[in-house]
């Protein structure tokens, strides 16, 4: 049998042999085409094993999918495929600033609203702290980048910005992760289908590069995030084999 047409891989990712030979047995060429379709994005030659897992980790564990399944399995086999447990945290304290997101939809938008009903005191923003101008500082030293929304959140809550700062540089500052390693998980979850975020994909993208990321490796990143289309069909494949024939 081809390498790639493997259906052990998408066997061990449902996880229940039996529910395997039932399915196969009712649909047999469907479950080869979703076969086919995991063990050639599982089956990449630019990142390793122990990458890929991680990446696919954050992907399912990011507040965009929250797949507990999926997260418990690909914690396993990330250890399997020789990720530490530092590397595992670090993807999960990583991936944590994801819903940070909606502060740049939401504040702008609260900033506009105020100032269309003439309300310009609720509208403008207060003068940055000096406290707030050395985060930024080590920010863009740590990070190498820096916008406009992290701009508003330091002024208008620099208690919240403090935190998210911290939270954020402390996986550059002491995480297990190489620096390419990190953005091509941030890479992952900018531009998996549950969140699509254009910006944070383009600033990652550069950033990666600068890290001697490839862009094999980039493209292999993003077929991990199709990759998750098949979760309905593993979960579904689950359930089946748990109800009667």
């Amino acid at each position: 049998m081809n390498q790639i047409e493997d259906p052990n891989r998408l066997k061990a990712a449902i996880g229940d042999p039996s529910a395997v030979d039932r399915i196969r047995g009712r649909t047999p060429s469907s479950f080869d085409a979703a076969s086919g379709f995991w063990s050639t994005i599982t089956q990449t030659k630019h990142l390793s094993p122990r990458l890929r897992e991680l990446i696919l980790l954050a992907l399912h564990a990011s507040s965009s999918s929250l797949n507990e399944k999926a997260v418990g399995r690909h914690v396993v086999m990330a250890k399997d495929a020789g990720a530490t447990e530092e590397d595992i945290l670090d993807v999960l304290l990583s991936i944590v600033g994801l819903a940070n997101h909606a502060m740049y939809f939401a504040v702008p938008t609260l900033l506009d609203e105020y100032k269309k009903m003439g309300r310009e005191d609720d509208a403008s923003l207060p003068d940055f702290l000096p406290d707030m101008e050395a985060i930024r500082d080590d920010f863009i030293r740590t990070r190498g980048f820096w916008n406009e929304q992290r701009d508003q959140l330091a002024r208008l809550m620099p208690g919240y910005f403090t935190a998210l700062s911290r939270l954020s540089m402390e996986p550059w500052k002491n995480g297990a992760l190489a620096p390419g390693e990190r953005e091509l998980v941030y890479i992952a979850i900018d531009c998996s289908i549950t969140h699509m975020h254009e910006g944070g994909l383009r600033m990652h993208i550069r950033n990666a590069t600068r890290h001697n990321v490839t862009r094999d490796q980039i493209l292999e990143t993003f077929q991990l995030c199709a990759l998750m289309g098949m979760e309905s069909y593993i979960l579904g494949c689950q359930a089946l084999g748990q109800t009667s024939p």
